[in-house]
């Protein structure tokens, strides 16, 4: 069976590559296959690949220790490296006014599904889709990865749900206007659906943006976004939640700000957002809020007994907070297009300049995660856009965690006091995307 399987493989990988060979180029950002169907039917491909290296320079060191126990615990390291981010492939078909994505990424060791949908498009500004999304919240969630010039906020990694939910979208925008909303089930967690099993979550997002200004040359966009969700129990049927903010670079992907809550009823987030872009400067600038409703475990019962809906009235909750700010610098060519389908925008113009584009980018932001722990981080780069399909970057960020930032209590220190630790990161960055 494993060698007909990778027969099949092989065989349609050959194929695949022939086809690519036999095929022009469009002078867009994907290869277009044109398999002998009707002028109507289109297939493409659509992928990325992003490799990264990172030197982490933790200060003070030797005053800490990793470990699940103090006794057992080992010094704390954390050592370079080189990985592969992002190595992402997908599948876009278009019929008339349909189209359907599939898409498969490697990251993290793993190989995910990732956006897979089917759209309907009932106008030019206009959409439906049924699909494996992102739910409509935050702008910086919602950037596609093809265009995230530094490392998604570690602010927006923790306050906001980074995984797909299966569900229904709906998209409209107008000279002025964006709206998308949407109702919402479970992701794929890796599990099979088996019998009686829990509850897989379910919620409601929207989110909107105005442009008070939109002209060729400026941008300015604000938007609010709001989510309200029940937690996925299909992993722990007590609906416990953790809430972790991403590491540094991927090369070490260590949570250091972390908190997890359990018997969770629901929870909600809201978002407000703004973004300015003229022919240089760009800046964008987010406010998050997540509000966790649940049962304390002094008050547990059996799963079954514990109320959850979206309508509830939660017995206890707990706040989070967080923002970031984000600017950017052309030094050579023009600042980033904005995507008025998505209500984001793209890492470089419709056009470069021959031999590319230059930018400086910088972020500030800063997270309240209670007893998880609290994060200030600055974070400075440069980027070369040398193409449209290719960027070369490297940044350096400084994060300055309080001391109930333990990696859930896996970092230990030796010193006393409520200083935490504090880390120098340099990181390395080349994608290519067609």
């Amino acid at each position: 069976m494993v060698k007909r399987l990778r027969l099949t493989s092989i065989v349609a990988l050959t194929s695949l590559t022939l086809l690519s060979i036999a095929s022009p180029l469009r002078a867009q950002t994907r290869l277009g296959l044109h398999l002998g169907q009707s002028e109507e039917l289109s297939l493409a491909l659509d992928g990325r690949l992003t490799f990264e290296s990172a030197l982490f320079l933790p200060e003070n060191k030797s005053n800490y220790l990793w470990g699940k126990n103090v006794a057992d615990a080992e010094p704390f390291r954390m050592s370079p490296g080189v990985t592969i981010s992002q190595a992402r492939l997908a599948l876009v078909t278009k019929y008339q006014s349909w189209t359907g994505r599939i898409d498969v990424n490697f990251a993290g060791q793993k190989v995910r599904l990732s956006d897979t949908y089917i759209r309907y498009a009932y106008s030019e500004r206009g959409d439906i889709t049924l699909g494996h999304l992102y739910d409509p919240i935050s702008i910086g969630l919602n950037t596609s990865s093809r265009h995230v010039s530094l490392i998604m906020p570690m602010v927006v990694t923790f306050l906001t749900p980074v995984v797909r939910h299966i569900g229904i979208t709906l998209t409209q925008w107008g000279g002025r206007y964006w709206f998308s909303g949407g109702l919402y089930a479970g992701g794929i967690v890796g599990t099979t659906s088996g019998a009686n099993r829990y509850c897989e979550g379910y919620g409601v997002a929207a989110r909107a943006a105005w442009l008070p200004i939109c002209s060729e040359g400026d941008v300015l966009h604000l938007g609010v976004s709001a989510s309200t969700r029940t937690p996925e129990r299909r992993l722990d049927p007590t609906g416990g939640m953790l809430l972790a903010a991403h590491g540094s670079s991927v090369v070490d992907e260590r949570s250091f700000v972390q908190t997890k809550l359990p018997n969770v009823q629901r929870y909600e987030i809201f978002g407000a957002e703004a973004a300015y872009r003229n022919t240089k400067f760009y800046a964008q600038g987010e406010f998050l809020l997540t509000n966790i409703g649940y049962t304390p475990e002094s008050h547990a019962r059996r799963p079954e007994d514990i109320e959850r809906g979206l309508f509830v009235s939660p017995e206890e909750y707990e706040s989070f907070f967080g923002g970031y700010l984000t600017a950017s610098y052309m030094l050579r060519g023009e600042q980033r297009a904005y995507n008025r389908r998505s209500a984001t925008f793209r890492n470089t113009a419709d056009e470069l300049l021959p031999g590319g584009n230059l930018e400086l980018i910088a972020r500030l932001g800063y997270l309240d995660a209670d007893q998880g722990g609290r994060l200030a981080e600055g974070i400075a780069g440069i980027n070369w856009y040398p193409n449209l399909y290719v960027v070369l970057g490297a940044s350096y960020t400084y994060g300055n965690m309080d001391a109930r930032a333990n990696a859930g209590g896996y970092l230990h220190s030796k010193a006393l006091g409520e200083e935490g630790l504090r880390l120098h990161t340099l990181r390395l960055r080349a994608q290519f995307v067609f």
